[in-house]
């Protein structure tokens, strides 16, 4: 296949192959799906293993359809979405899936935003959201300029903060990058739980080691704080336990174990791609409060972040102060609105 445009709003209205678009059976799609995920350096929940969970665990509210954009026979972008009579909607819950299932090869995301929208009026399907589209994804600009191409309404509208903490020049880049007050704090913490007792931080990547693991979290996590124990369904339970084992058994998730005197003093659970790590849960023993056993396991699950080369490290959904005073910076995501006019 010839090399994408530099630019990713290069939309060519004449020349090259038409892209082909198809709805799939999801089973037969994932492998090829997991593999332009890989290749697109794609977000976790983009991955078919996730949304794989989420379609087993959950109900959604629209008939699932996942879409494929190929071009030369060559798969470069895939979708999943749920459509409700004439309305399409990003598939997932952003509760528990902080980006949506949307992945492109670089340079190929107007083809697939067109693609995307072809499909939906081909469908008879008028209306398209997408939640949680990140400020810097190059899909903002796509379907702003293929919603003009193809004669759509394009309304996009803040929808949450995700902060981010800069991890591209490694550990003690990162520690310099923070105030003199935080900095201060982060060592201070991590050297007093250091000198505490016996202290180890260790991170579970086998996916038979996880599910023991995932016990202990959960454990902690009801423990730790009485909103995740309400949140912590056993319907939310069962899916946060096949989603992240499966993330661990395909390599894109880690569980960070903090322990002090052979005792499990707070855990993580973060996902990752190949530029970032995404922290998506964690919890922690009261017993430990006062060492700060839960900020302590978050910084070790940065270091490790950093210190293996990740580029960013994704807080996620959510303004907690914790963030802030671990670098977190102001990340924007975005919903999109579009919407056919004839």
């Amino acid at each position: 296949m010839d090399e994408p445009a530099a630019n990713a709003l290069d939309v060519l209205p004449g020349g090259g192959p038409e892209p082909l678009i198809d709805a799939n059976h999801f089973e037969a799609f994932a492998p090829e799906w997991a593999a332009l995920c890989a290749d697109a350096a794609a977000h976790p929940f983009a991955r078919p293993e996730w949304v794989g969970a989420w379609l087993r665990r959950a109900e959604p509210i629209g008939e699932p359809v996942f879409l494929s954009v190929r071009l030369d026979g060559s798969l470069v972008g895939a979708a999943a979405f749920e459509i409700d009579r004439d309305a399409a909607r990003a598939l997932g819950d952003p509760d528990v899936t902080d980006y949506p299932p949307l992945a492109a090869l670089p340079g190929y995301e107007v083809v697939v935003a067109e693609g995307i929208l072809e499909w939906m009026r081909e469908d008879l399907t008028r209306r398209v959201e997408l939640w949680g589209i990140a400020e810097d994804s190059l899909f903002r600009p796509a379907f702003a300029a293929a919603a003009e191409r193809l004669g759509w309404s394009f309304a996009e509208e803040p929808e949450v903060l995700a902060p981010r903490a800069e991890l591209s020049g490694g550990w003690e880049a990162y520690l310099a990058g923070l105030s003199k007050h935080d900095r201060h704090e982060l060592r201070r913490k991590m050297r007093n739980f250091a000198h505490a007792g016996e202290a180890r931080y260790a991170e579970v990547t086998d996916a038979e080691a996880a599910g023991p693991a995932l016990d202990a979290l959960f454990g902690l996590m009801r423990a730790s704080h009485e909103g995740k124990a309400r949140f912590l369904t056993p319907e939310r339970e069962a899916f946060f336990r096949e989603a992240v084992q499966a993330a661990v058994g395909a390599g894109f998730a880690r569980i960070g174990e903090l322990r002090l005197g052979g005792e499990v003093a707070a855990m993580v659970v973060c996902l990752e791609n190949a530029e970032g790590t995404f922290l998506y849960n964690s919890g922690y023993d009261p017993q430990f409060a006062r060492l700060a056993a839960g900020f302590v396991c978050k910084a070790h699950a940065l270091r490790s972040a950093a210190e293996r080369g990740k580029r960013f490290f994704d807080f996620l959904r959510g303004g907690e102060e914790y963030k802030r005073r671990m670098g977190g910076r102001p990340y924007q995501l975005y919903r999109l609105r579009l919407e056919a006019r004839e």
